[in-house]
């Protein structure tokens, strides 16, 4: 992983020296000044959750998935070339900013949600879109002048988002929005009336490959389309999406410590006797799984972090002088709200006849990191020091952080740096939007 540390800063040599003495009327702070952080972004938490929504209209796991594969095949079969399309960025934007994204001339296909009424739309870029349109009858793709589409071009344009969006409408997953095409527009200005009544506006940005020629293809969506996204509730497609991040961002993972803790034994008690006991006390256990005192094994449930979420069902056996557990079946649950025992997912031969289990279930734990508590940590700046300057640190010293107002912050988990982000403010509180993930 990349960190963004400072790998040389200047002025730290001096890091452990003493103030310089004040002369008389001045202020021993001279030199430097207290900064506070202002003219920061102002984000709703409506905003802020809208972002969130917005996971579910992005390629990933299960269906979604799928789409993206389907799409990439056809425009393969198209071009008889490699296409390539890569998630650059996303970013909330009023509409009156948008004025700073698009530029004349451009390409702009007007996009409506089907069944909603809202119109959103795509921009391509030109050089991208000559492109295409140059592979499609027989060319080689050679870039050109980036001049306005004549309206043939524009139709051969059309045809290829046809293409795209019939490929991509059986895999899409149940609750998005089937996207239909309604033509170009014409201009920047006849794009921008279609957001009429919009605050907000979310950019999607994907990086695009053909064949050698490289490009970008922006979708512009109104926050009220994503706003009626309908996010699939627990179950096989959530469960596929959270092992597919989490293999994807498994070296941001690999750094994390957690306890595994193996429960042999249980007791039914309450907030008094809690309160009551005391040392000599005797708690009487209802039920016992293993037997340490004598020496035997037995059984234990192994559990992950806080352990809401499930075990791990294991055996205890007694190898080289010492107790081992030797794992076996997943069993996910959600005690808290039924009161009841989790069913097993990891042995399909034996399913709970309560909580059958599901079609796609995890059976390798996946759903148990949920319960590995993390920090994520806002650095504003990371310096390498000696043992001699910490300890040589004094109450009043001025440590230059080799930093400039308005920098990235890196966000880092057990001391692992994972991502960049800017400094926002949402509704009075201080937050960090991600720029980019590192690792």
């Amino acid at each position: 992983m990349t960190e963004w540390a400072r790998s040389t800063t200047p002025g730290l040599p001096a890091l452990g020296a003493p103030l310089p003495r004040a002369a008389s009327g001045t202020s021993a702070r001279k030199g430097w000044r207290k900064y506070t952080f202002h003219d920061l972004e102002k984000l709703s938490r409506t905003q802020a959750l809208l972002m969130d929504r917005l996971e579910w209209l992005m390629p990933s796991a299960g269906a979604s998935e799928r789409a993206s594969e389907a799409i990439r095949a056809r425009l393969k079969e198209l071009f008889e070339d490699d296409v390539q399309l890569l998630l650059d960025n996303v970013v909330l934007a009023s509409p009156q900013k948008l004025s700073q994204l698009l530029a004349d001339p451009t390409f702009l296909a007007i996009l409506c949600p089907a069944p909603h009424k809202t119109r959103g739309f795509m921009e391509i870029g030109l050089g991208l879109a000559h492109a295409a349109i140059d592979k499609l009858l027989g060319g080689t793709g050679e870039q050109v002048a980036n001049r306005r589409l004549t309206d043939i071009e524009e139709g051969v344009m059309e045809f290829i988002i046809l293409e795209a969006l019939k490929t991509m409408a059986p895999n899409l997953e149940q609750g998005l929005p089937r996207m239909r095409l309604e033509g170009c527009a014409k201009s920047v200005k006849d794009a921008m009336a279609l957001l009429a009544g919009e605050d907000q506006v979310v950019v999607v940005q994907l990086k695009s490959t053909l064949g050698a020629q490289d490009g970008f293809i922006r979708l512009f969506i109104p926050a009220t389309v994503v706003g009626m996204t309908n996010p699939p509730g627990e179950g096989p497609e959530r469960r596929a999406r959270r092992r597919y991040e989490i293999g994807r961002n498994l070296a941001r993972l690999r750094s994390v410590k957690t306890w595994l803790r193996a429960e042999i034994g249980r007791a039914e008690v309450n907030a008094a006797d809690v309160e009551r006991l005391g040392s000599g006390d005797v708690v009487l256990l209802d039920e016992l799984t293993a037997r340490p005192d004598q020496g035997q094994g037995g059984t234990a449930r192994v559990r992950v972090g806080a352990g809401k979420a499930g075990w791990f069902e294991s055996e205890i056996v007694v190898e080289g002088g010492g107790f081992r557990a030797k794992v076996g079946n997943v069993v996910l649950g959600d005690e808290a709200r039924h009161g009841q025992e989790p069913s097993s997912v990891g042995n399909e031969s034996e399913p709970a006849a309560e909580a059958p289990q599901e079609e796609g279930a995890a059976a390798d734990g996946a759903d148990l990191i949920n319960d590995i508590p993390l920090q994520i940590v806002v650095e504003l700046a990371r310096i390498p020091v000696t043992a001699e300057q910490v300890v040589a640190l004094k109450v009043g010293q001025v440590i230059d952080l080799n930093r400039v107002p308005g920098e990235p912050v890196e966000l880092s988990v057990n001391g692992k740096v994972v991502a960049r982000g800017e400094l926002v403010e949402v509704e009075g509180h201080l937050g960090v939007r991600i720029l980019s993930l590192l690792g």
